[in-house]
């Protein structure tokens, strides 16, 4: 102080304290940036069980659409009594329809896994998420809850039979010719496949919204993850020249009832969407021609003079365009 440097020392002083705060900084950013990418690995890791989980019920859906949807054709048959006692006898059908029916788990322990792990889930996945949600509360929980009821209804039905048919648990002649006999003519029987395709159809309602919204989840959750591995066999491919013609399709359509659909892509497929849900998946068969993948209808797109595509038609009803190319 008695040669006049305080101004130094003090100057000498402000200068460590700012190396020090900006070594503080920097350690606390390498810090968080450590943090975010050991996030960033749980989360994808997260994701891609969820991927996986995915896959497996997707794989396996299908079949049980297909199951349902020829139960539904037997059913109207029985109900219209298109099946006689000898169609019965010649087919070797020795037990009423509501014998089986085919159950269907979902598997969400990936999902689970994530839902418990939120706080490390950034903003930008918030479409996912929701996407997510949807498919495993929503769509999972009418499942469930419709899979309870059905199998219910299935199981008291089975009580009864057994209760007051002795045929029902027999397999000689006698017991055959009743049985054969009571499905073919029984009013009461007609009644009771009635309900079964009631509570049947409730349940493959949401069997087949979980396909349905399970496809385009499913190429989301491989973008997001970098997934670069082939897609998996039960996957539809479309026809030689899609890239080039894709486009031509994309848009709103108005059935005659005045709903309205769209067409889009995600991640190179085509999917027809209401209300913002995906209904189904389309393949190309030829330039015009797609392949439902929900109902398995082919679909006809129509175009104008000029080439341009005004509306599809399904073999039942023609879709018109609002919007497309415009």
């Amino acid at each position: 102080m008695e040669q006049g440097k305080t101004g130094k020392y003090f100057k000498y002083a402000i200068g460590e304290i700012v190396l020090v705060v900006i070594g503080i900084l920097i350690a606390l950013s390498i810090n968080n940036w450590n943090e975010n990418k050991k996030a960033n690995i749980k989360l994808n890791k997260l994701l891609v069980n969820v991927f996986n989980d995915l896959e497996v019920d997707l794989a396996t859906t299908q079949e049980t659409i297909d199951y349902y949807r020829n139960k539904d054709t037997l059913a109207n048959k029985i109900i219209n009594g298109e099946l006689s006692a000898s169609y019965y006898k010649k087919n070797s059908i020795l037990n009423p329809i509501f014998s089986n029916y085919r159950t269907y788990r979902i598997t969400d322990m990936g999902y689970n896994a994530l839902m418990q792990n939120t706080e490390n889930i950034p903003s930008e996945y918030e479409e996912l998420i929701a996407d997510l949600n949807r498919q495993y509360i929503i769509t999972a929980e009418g499942i469930e809850s419709n899979l309870t009821l059905f199998a219910s209804i299935v199981e008291s039905t089975r009580m009864r039979y057994t209760l007051n048919f002795p045929w029902y648990s027999q397999n000689d002649s006698v017991s055959n010719e009743k049985r054969w006999q009571h499905l073919a003519n029984d009013p009461i029987y007609k009644n009771e496949v009635q309900l079964y395709q009631r509570y049947g159809r409730n349940f493959s309602q949401y069997v087949r919204e979980f396909y349905q919204q399970g496809f385009p989840l499913f190429l989301s959750l491989k973008a997001t993850i970098n997934d670069t591995s082939a897609l998996p066999s039960f996957f539809p491919s479309n026809a030689e020249g899609f890239e080039n013609v894709k486009s031509d399709y994309i848009g709103k359509y108005l059935n005659p009832s005045g709903n309205e659909f769209s067409i889009k892509e995600k991640n190179g497929f085509l999917f027809i969407y209401t209300n913002d849900r995906p209904l189904s998946i389309l393949s190309m068969i030829s330039k015009n021609k797609f392949k439902n993948h929900t109902n398995g209808r082919v679909l006809t797109f129509l175009r104008d003079e000029s080439n341009k595509v005004i509306g599809w038609h399904n073999g039942a009803i023609t879709y018109n365009t609002v919007d497309v190319n415009d």
